[in-house]
C-alpha cells in the first residue's frame, strides 16, 4: 500500500553492513554461534534499523541495555549459568546504530507480545521494507534471533509509559465504555507491521510536515511505542481530549472506532494533501474473531484499564472489583492452606507460613500493582468484613454445602465453584452487617466476579517469588487462565486435594507461568524455566535453605540458561526420577541406640558426629533444548551404590513438615521428660540414622537423621524422609523438645537435625 513516490526511505545495501569488513566477519560468525543463531540474521535486524526513526536517548539506551547484565552460576559444581553476558550477538548489535534501532523496536514489542510474535512483527517489517530479498531469512529464523536478544531489553520495556496511556484513556472514556472495546485487543504481525512501516516511512520524507493516524485496534499499544521510540513527535488524542503531547507534534493519533476496523493515515505536505493510506481497510479488515483475541500480555499496572475495557466496566464497578479481590486476598493469606497428599497422608500448610517476605509486607496493598489506588481506612474495615463473612459462613456450612450449587448438584466447574462462593460470602456479609457488601449494588448485577478470582489469583502468585517481580507482565483474562485462577482459589480457601493432586505444585506452576509470558507448559519436575528472555528457577538450586519460608521460593530474572564449556543455550531445566539410583545404604540397627543414660544418669541428648564425608553429586544429559538433571548422595561406603535424592521431594519436605525454632523447654524438665521415657522404654523404639541411611526392613519407624547441621545434607534427608513418613526439621531447639513434638504427634517419624 505504502507506494509513494516523493518517499526519501534510505536505501540500505549489504555492501555498506558493517560486519562484512575483515575481522567483523569472524566475530558475527562467532557471535552467532554463541547464542545459536543465523549470522544473516543480524544484517537483517541492521538493514531493517536504517529505516527506523529512534530517538537518541533511545538509541544510548539500547546500547547500554545490550551490554548486558547479572550472571549466576547455580551450584558450585554445576556448569550451569543464568542471567545474561557481555557477549553474543548483543556485543556486536552495539557496534551498529541501526542494529540498535531495530533492537528497540523488538523491545517495544515485548510490551504486549512473546517474543514469538515480536519476531514476526519484524519480519513483517523486513519483507515490506524489501530486507528479505537481500538477506534472505525465514520467518522462525527471525522469532529465533529475537528470543535470543529479548532478555537484554527488559529492564527498559516501556510499561510505565503503556501504563499510563492505557490509565489515561480508561479516565476520558468512563462515561462510555462501550466506545472502543478493541484498544486492548491484538492484531495480526502483517496488519502492525503494515501501519508500522508507513509510519517510520512517512516520518523519514521532510517533506511530509504531518502525520495523522485514526483507528482503535491495538491502539494502545500502537501509540505507546509511537511515544516510547520518538518522544517529542507524538500527540494522542481521545474525543478531543488530549491523552499525550502538543498539537505542534509531527505525528497525530486520535483513537477512534472506524466501521471498517482498520486505520487510517495520512500524510500531509506543506500545501496539500498528497495521498489517503488506509491500513486494514475493507479488503483485509481483521476477522471480528480475530479481534476479540486479547493481547498476548501486557504490563501489569494497566490490569484495571484492561479489565475495564474488557467488560466494559464504569468507575464504580472497576473499583469495586479492586476492592473485592484485595478482600479475597487477605483471606487466602490470613485463612488459606496447600495442600499434598503423600505416602505419609494428607499434608497441609498455611499459605502465609511460606509467603516471601515482600508478600508478607505489602500483601494487604498489593493491588495497587495492578493499577488500583491505596485503600482509604473505611475500606480496609470493609475489606476485614468481607474477610470475617467468609470465615463465618465457612464455619457454619457442611463441605457438600460448599460444593453444592443451586440444584444440589455435585458437579460443576472450578469458576462456577468460585462465583457461588463469591455469593455465599456476599449474603453472609449483609447477614452480618445488614447492608451490602458493595453500596448500592451486588456482584452479579455489576458482572465482576471473573475479573475478581482473576485479579486475586494473580495478586496471589506475586508471593512465591523471591523479590517482587514489579516488571511482570499481566495476563488476560481467557477462560483457561480463568479456570486455572478460580482453581488455584478454591484450593486455597475450600478445598481438599484428590489421590494426585498437589495445590503446591498447582500452585508454583502457575505462578511460574503467570510471570513468563508464552509458557503454558510447566511441570513440578521443572527446576528452571526460560522464556521471552526472563528464567524462572527454584531459588533452592542458587542457595539450599531448611528454612519453610525459603524453601519453595522461586527467583526470576532477565537472560538466559546456559550449560557446559561452550556455554549452549536451553530452554529448561528438569528433575529426572530418582528411581534409578538404589538407596542400599544399610540399616544400623544394633549400634545406633539413643544412649541418653550414663550409670543412670541423665547425659543430655546430642546429635553424634558423623566422620564419614558426604557428598551432593549431579548428573546432567542434554536433550535437544532441555537439561536433566539427577542428584545423588556419596561417600566412602556408598560407592558401588549412591542414594538418589530429589529437589521436588525436599521442597515439599520442607513446606510441610513441621519446623521448630524457639527453646520452650527448661533443663528440670527437660531431665525429667528423659527419665519417663527411659523408664517406659520409648528410646528403644528410636534410632540414629546416617546420611543415605536405608530404614527398609527395619521394625523401628522413629528415625532421627545425623547431617551434622550441614544444610546441603538437610535438605536432601528431609525430601528422603518424607516421602515415608512424617518429617520434623529441627533449627535451634533442643533435641528432645523436637522428639516430644514427634511423638505427640505422629506414629512414624524421622527429625532432621
Amino acid at each position: 500500500m505504502s507506494t509513494s513516490e516523493s518517499s526519501v526511505q534510505k536505501q540500505w545495501d549489504i555492501g555498506q553492513s558493517a560486519f562484512l569488513a575483515g575481522a567483523a566477519v569472524v566475530a558475527l560468525l562467532r557471535a552467532a554461534s554463541q547464542d545459536d543463531v543465523q549470522p544473516q540474521a543480524i544484517l537483517a535486524m541492521e538493514a531493517l534499523g536504517a529505516g527506523l526513526l529512534v530517538h537518541q536517548e533511545r538509541i544510548g539506551e539500547g546500547i547500554d541495555a545490550l551490554s548486558g547484565g547479572e550472571s549466576r552460576r547455580l551450584g558450585v559444581k554445576l556448569k550451569l549459568l543464568i542471567g545474561l553476558n557481555n557477549g553474543g550477538v548483543a556485543r556486536e548489535m552495539r557496534k551498529s546504530v541501526p542494529c540498535v534501532a531495530s533492537f528497540m523496536m523488538a523491545i517495544a514489542c515485548k510490551t504486549c507480545f512473546t517474543d514469538q510474535e515480536a519476531g514476526s512483527i519484524l519480519y513483517e517489517m523486513m519483507n515490506l521494507r524489501g530486507v528479505l530479498s537481500k538477506v534472505p531469512l525465514s520467518r522462525g529464523q527471525v522469532e529465533q534471533f529475537i528470543e535470543a536478544i529479548s532478555g537484554y531489553g527488559y529492564k527498559i520495556i516501556p510499561t510505565d509509559l503503556f501504563n499510563h496511556v492505557s490509565e489515561n484513556v480508561r479516565r476520558s472514556q468512563n462515561d462510555n465504555p462501550l466506545a472502543m472495546p478493541r484498544l486492548f485487543s491484538s492484531s495480526k504481525a502483517e496488519e502492525l507491521a503494515e501501519i508500522l512501516s508507513n509510519v517510520f516511512e512517512a516520518l523519514q520524507d521532510m517533506n511530509v510536515k504531518k502525520l495523522t493516524l485514526e483507528g482503535d485496534q491495538t491502539g494502545i499499544w500502537l501509540s505507546s511505542v509511537f511515544i516510547w521510540l520518538f518522544p517529542a513527535d507524538v500527540e494522542i488524542l481521545l474525543r478531543g481530549h488530549v491523552i499525550h503531547g502538543v498539537p505542534s507534534s509531527r505525528v497525530k493519533v486520535t483513537l477512534n472506532s472506524r466501521d471498517d476496523g482498520g486505520w487510517y493515515i495520512q500524510k500531509w505536505y506543506s500545501e496539500k494533501r498528497i495521498m489517503d493510506l488506509i491500513v486494514g481497510g475493507f479488503d483485509n479488515v481483521p476477522t471480528v474473531q480475530h479481534r476479540q483475541l486479547p493481547l498476548s500480555h501486557q504490563p501489569i499496572g494497566s490490569a484495571k484499564a484492561s479489565l475495564a475495557a474488557a467488560y466494559r466496566l464504569l468507575d464504580d464497578a472497576i473499583e469495586a472489583t479492586g476492592h473485592i479481590a484485595a478482600a479475597l486476598v487477605d483471606t487466602a493469606f490470613e485463612h488459606g492452606y496447600l495442600r499434598g497428599s503423600y505416602v505419609s497422608g494428607l499434608s497441609e500448610v498455611a499459605f502465609k507460613d511460606i509467603c516471601q517476605e515482600h508478600f508478607v509486607s505489602n500483601y494487604h496493598t498489593i493491588t495497587r500493582t495492578f493499577g488500583w489506588q491505596a485503600d482509604s481506612g473505611n475500606m480496609k474495615t470493609e475489606r476485614s468484613k468481607i474477610v470475617a463473612a467468609y470465615k463465618s459462613w465457612m464455619n457454619g456450612v457442611e463441605r457438600d454445602k460448599i460444593l453444592a450449587n443451586g440444584n444440589g448438584a455435585l458437579h460443576s466447574t472450578r469458576v462456577q465453584d468460585m462465583r457461588r462462593l463469591l455469593l455465599h460470602i456476599e449474603n453472609q456479609f449483609f447477614e452480618d452487617h445488614g447492608y451490602p457488601m458493595i453500596p448500592e449494588n451486588n456482584l452479579e448485577h455489576m458482572n465482576i466476579m471473573d475479573p475478581v478470582i482473576h485479579i486475586a489469583a494473580e495478586a496471589l502468585y506475586c508471593s512465591i517469588f523471591e523479590n517482587n517481580p514489579i516488571h511482570r507482565p499481566f495476563r488476560p483474562l481467557t477462560f483457561q487462565i480463568l479456570n486455572a485462577n478460580a482453581e488455584t482459589l478454591w484450593h486455597l480457601l475450600c478445598g481438599q486435594p484428590s489421590s494426585s493432586d498437589n495445590g503446591l505444585h498447582r500452585f508454583r506452576a502457575e505462578a511460574v507461568k503467570s510471570v513468563l509470558p508464552g509458557s503454558t507448559q510447566v511441570k513440578a519436575t521443572d527446576l528452571a524455566v526460560v522464556s521471552n528472555g526472563l528464567v524462572a528457577y527454584s531459588a533452592q538450586l542458587g542457595q539450599v535453605s531448611t528454612m519453610k519460608r525459603l524453601s519453595s521460593a522461586i527467583v526470576v530474572i532477565p537472560g538466559y540458561l546456559r550449560w557446559g564449556d561452550d556455554h549452549a543455550l536451553f530452554h529448561k531445566l528438569q528433575e529426572k526420577d530418582q528411581a534409578d539410583f538404589p538407596a542400599s545404604r544399610p540399616f544400623y540397627s544394633s549400634n545406633e541406640r539413643l544412649e541418653v543414660f550414663h550409670n543412670g544418669t541423665y547425659m543430655g541428648l546430642e546429635v553424634p558426629s558423623n566422620s564419614e564425608a558426604v557428598e551432593v553429586k549431579t548428573l546432567i544429559s542434554p536433550s535437544g533444548k532441555d537439561l536433566t538433571l539427577t542428584t545423588y548422595l556419596t561417600s566412602p561406603s556408598l560407592q558401588d551404590a549412591p542414594v538418589a535424592v530429589n529437589w521436588q521431594h525436599s521442597i515439599d519436605a520442607l513446606v510441610f513438615s513441621e519446623h521448630v525454632y524457639d527453646h520452650d523447654m527448661t533443663a528440670l524438665g527437660e531431665e525429667c521428660l528423659a527419665q519417663s521415657w527411659e523408664a517406659q522404654k520409648l528410646f528403644d523404639t528410636m534410632a540414629w540414622l546416617g546420611i543415605g541411611g536405608n530404614t527398609s526392613g527395619s521394625s523401628l519407624t522413629r528415625f532421627i537423621n545425623t547431617t551434622n547441621s550441614n544444610e546441603d545434607q538437610r535438605f536432601f534427608e528431609a525430601g528422603r524422609m518424607f516421602m515415608k513418613r512424617k518429617a520434623l526439621i529441627r533449627h535451634s531447639a533442643p533435641l528432645l523438645q523436637c522428639i516430644r513434638i514427634a511423638m505427640d504427634r505422629w506414629d512414624q517419624w524421622a527429625i532432621i537435625t
